[in-house]
């Protein structure tokens, strides 16, 4: 059995737990103390754990009640390696030594008796205290005496083994347990003086006396505190501390060579900690995208939209969650978007639902019915309003529209008692109104606000006067689908990118807040109390970009998160990126420019800023994921292609797809395995060392004897600062040559439909393209869809050469991606370009494209 088939047998999920010592592979399963393949916290299953127990303090006898199911076998690059230069020989006495201290070093013993002690001197001076006689005076300081000497001599050897087992780490645990040893110590002496120079101070109430009694019963206490602290260090609560001064070159292969097989344990489903291989060969081939369990958008569904207007803060975004997940618990599939002001109360805004027959991907500009929560939402919302809108609004201001339906919401809300019913009672008002049964939306209800009985009257008695109401006739509801719905998950962009970044093994993140990124950071921090992930937020985004390539640099994998006016902040740690070839993750969600622009809205404004920020030549991967799947998929996909090509990716996503929510089908996460390319680091490792595919070996500090060395300015192979002319040309020559396998690993476009004239499309639009196509039902048409952005392999464009004709649609103002098309000699026969800080609405698309057809025929 090889190390890679022995990873499998890891004891999760019902598998079998193994674990090799000494080139044999031992059962373990039965065993309580491998209880889920974990022993103690220490150790994992499905592991060689010989380099790990050299030093432990106890030999292989504990094997000997376990089954031998096989042998260790080396693999085969193991065997390649057999050949390495011998260890030095003062490193192997030295470790020798160490060794032998950790099997016999006498803390174990020692410690014991000064707890031992104090626990008793504490006792007997509470007897004391009840009989206050001369044997249990001198019971309490003879064995007050003698704890405080054994704690002394305990101290050394716990020194000792504090420093060669766990690094002289200052971790809490040793914290705790060194300052207050130390100061029970100091305090022991002052009270065996203190009793020494008048032993009959005992029997007094002086000051004294009161410091002598205090220090007894507070070391008592102490010692507790302590034992607590040294259980912790044993048997760990986020353990094992690392091993200092092993031979890290050792402690480097053992990991790799222990670590599961790629994709046998690249699983989300369990919180915790998630381990995946720490390190993958540079061979392996380049991942290809999954099937996607999204359906396909469909524009010929059936669907009914609801507008929902306001002021922010008067709870347009709780009537959207309510409605949303009641619609899906009444069978519906369910769409949902908004656009709001940049202002944390008053101003107006907006959130849209779809409820339809079949999944959708896009929002609508006119809609079936719109609820006016404030007088200013009938104004802002006109536009959008047609003859055949159900316009509700509240009886106070329901006159300043014509043709407004008058509802009595707030009067409604203040009978039951709170103001703040009156979304719920809307929310009745439009189940009513359609004729739904309303136990899911009460389901919805108390799903949200628990017990409270005002919210659920609400509801009953909005939906009672939506049933009563007299309003023009809506549109039929769509047919629900409840066995289709529930198979479905509701969620937004925000999460699914996040998913993504989980998928891909993010366990760092370092982010200065800036709307609309601010979301995958919050998310990002949330599931920090589920996985090892560490999250900090910095002080700008100039310290964020920089701590992602510090993190990186030290073997973590790490992303930022941030907008167009932070991202610029970020030009010149993207440049020391390229040059020190430290990989970096950036999920950049735009908003309109230029400057702060709309800071709430959306635009696909930044393709150039992504394409030539930083200074100098070096390769990057920009991805723009469209639809739900994509962002889990292209978030796994930023961590592994950052990792295997040591260069930045940026993941370009937009305010419309960050906030809207729509449908997704079930993830299996273990699609998405988690690679390291990390290698160890020889004696002579050069970290940028000269390869065929551009791409050097990177090691990091500590992972083996060599010099992990990073520059900013020009370097040599070794990493040493240069300004050697032919150097240079060879390293710009070297990070050029990786774009070659980057392109050679470009994913070729989506592409819908077997028409003559092809509608062009990256990013967030992608759903609305597929809509407006679908209601257009032109067969000449064909959608095609990029989400990887750069860099483009021409390969993969050649095919956009036999279209008859090529429509670009972009949200932006500058077609900064029918430009780079242009680059690669695709040119555009149309563009249909959009910046009022809207993403594109299928029914508006739909019109824009007509036209366009219209004058190509």
């Amino acid at each position: 059995m090889t190390s890679r088939e022995l990873a499998a047998y890891d004891g999760r999920d019902g598998r079998p737990a193994y674990v090799a010592y000494k080139g044999k592979v031992y059962d373990v399963s039965e065993s309580p103390m491998w209880a889920e393949g974990n022993h103690q916290g220490m150790h994992r299953a499905g592991r060689d754990l010989t380099p790990m127990l050299e030093g432990a303090p106890h030999g292989e006898e504990v094997f000997e009640r376990y089954s031998v199911v096989g042998t260790l076998e080396a693999e085969p690059e193991q065997t390649a390696r057999a050949d390495a230069p011998p260890p030095d020989p003062n490193k192997e006495r030295r470790r020798r030594w160490q060794a032998l201290y950790r099997r016999y070093h006498p803390h174990p013993m020692t410690v014991h008796f000064p707890i031992a002690l104090h626990l008793f001197a504490s006792l007997m001076d509470l007897l004391f205290f009840a009989a206050p006689t001369a044997l249990y005076a001198a019971a309490v300081f003879y064995t007050f005496l003698a704890a405080t000497v054994m704690g002394a001599v305990a101290m050394v050897p716990g020194l000792i083994s504090w420093r060669i087992n766990y690094g002289g780490t200052w971790r809490r645990p040793f914290a705790v347990k060194i300052i207050l040893s130390t100061l029970m110590l100091l305090a022991g002496v002052v009270a065996i003086v203190l009793y020494m120079e008048e032993p009959g101070i005992v029997y007094t109430w002086r000051a004294e006396s009161i410091a002598y009694h205090a220090i007894v019963l507070l070391t008592g206490a102490g010692v507790i505190v302590l034992g607590y602290y040294g259980g912790k260090i044993t048997w760990g609560e986020s353990m094992p501390y690392p091993q200092a001064q092993t031979d890290s070159a050792s402690a480097f292969k053992a990991v790799s060579e222990s670590a599961p097989s790629p994709g046998t344990d690249a699983k989300l489903s369990s919180a915790g900690r998630y381990e995946v291989p720490f390190a993958a060969e540079a061979s392996l081939p380049p991942f290809q995208r999954s099937e996607s369990g999204e359906p396909a958008p469909s524009g010929a569904a059936q669907s009914l939209s609801i507008l929902i207007g306001g002021a922010a803060g008067m709870g347009i975004d709780t009537m959207e969650k309510l409605l949303s997940d009641a619609f899906v618990r009444s069978g519906y599939y369910v769409y949902s978007s908004k656009e709001f002001m940049s202002r944390v109360r008053g101003g107006s805004n907006t959130t849209l639902i779809r409820i339809a027959d079949a999944p959708q991907e896009a929002p609508c500009w006119e809609v079936d019915l719109f609820i006016a929560l404030d007088a200013l939402a009938l104004t802002h919302a006109a536009p959008r309003l047609t003859a055949r809108t159900v316009v509700l609004a509240d009886e106070r201001f329901a006159a300043e529209a014509a043709g407004a339906i008058a509802v009595a919401m707030q009067r409604e809300a203040q009978r039951l008692g709170d103001p703040r019913y009156a979304n719920t009672y809307a929310a009745g008002l439009v189940y009513g109104m359609l004729g739904l049964e309303t136990p899911p939306l009460m389901e919805s209800v108390e799903a949200r606000f628990g017990g409270d009985r005002g919210n659920l009257d609400a509801v009953q008695a909005g939906a009672e006067a939506g049933r009563n109401l007299q309003h023009p006739p809506l549109p039929p509801l769509p047919h629900p689908h409840p066995e289709g719905a529930a198979a479905l998950h509701l969620m937004d962009g925000t999460t699914a990118c996040g998913f993504g970044f989980l998928a891909g093994g993010c366990n760092f993140v370092a982010s200065y807040p800036m709307s609309p990124s601010t979301g995958v950071l919050n998310f990002m921090a949330g599931m920090s109390k589920r996985f090892e992930i560490a999250v900090e937020q910095s002080e700008d985004e100039i310290a964020s970009i920089h701590l992602v390539m510090g993190a990186w640099y030290a073997g973590a994998r790490a992303l930022t998160t941030t907008s167009g006016g932070g991202f610029a902040l970020m030009g010149e740690g993207i440049s020391l990126s390229g040059i020190t070839e430290t990989p970096a993750v950036v999920y950049l969600a735009q908003r309109p420019g230029p400057a702060t622009g709309l800071p709430t809205r959306s635009e696909q404004g930044d393709l150039n800023l992504a394409l030539h920020s930083g200074h100098g030549p070096f390769p990057r991967i920009i991805l723009a994921p469209g639809s739900l799947h994509e962002c889990v998929e292209l978030g796994h996909l930023a961590f592994e292609l950052a990792d295997r090509w040591q260069v930045p990716v940026i993941v370009l996503s937009d305010q419309y797809l960050a906030d809207t929510m729509a449908m997704t089908g079930d993830i299996d996460f273990s699609d998405f395995e988690q690679r390291r390319y990390i290698a160890p680091a020889s004696e002579t490792y050069h970290r940028y060392a000269d390869t065929p595919s551009g791409v050097s070996p990177r090691a990091v500090p500590g992972g083996g004897e060599g010099l992990v060395c990073s520059d900013g300015h020009e370097h040599d192979a070794r990493g040493q600062i240069t300004e050697d002319f032919r150097v240079r040309e060879a390293m710009v020559a070297k990070r050029a040559r990786k774009a070659e396998g980057i392109v050679a690993e470009a994913w070729a476009p989506e592409v819908r439909g077997a028409g003559s004239i092809a509608v062009i499309g990256w990013g967030s639009s992608r759903g609305a393209i597929a809509e407006a196509l679908a209601h257009l039902g032109d067969d000449r048409t064909c959608q095609v869809h990029f989400a990887w952005v750069h860099p483009l392999d021409p390969e993969q464009l050649a095919f956009l050469q036999t279209y008859e004709y090529r429509i670009v649609v972009e949200n932006n103002a500058d077609g900064a991606f029918a430009e780079q098309l242009a680059l690669h000699g695709v040119g555009a026969d149309r563009r249909i370009l959009q910046s009022n800080g809207f993403a594109y609405f299928a029914d508006q698309l739909a019109g824009q494209l007509a036209a366009v057809l219209k004058e190509l025929s």
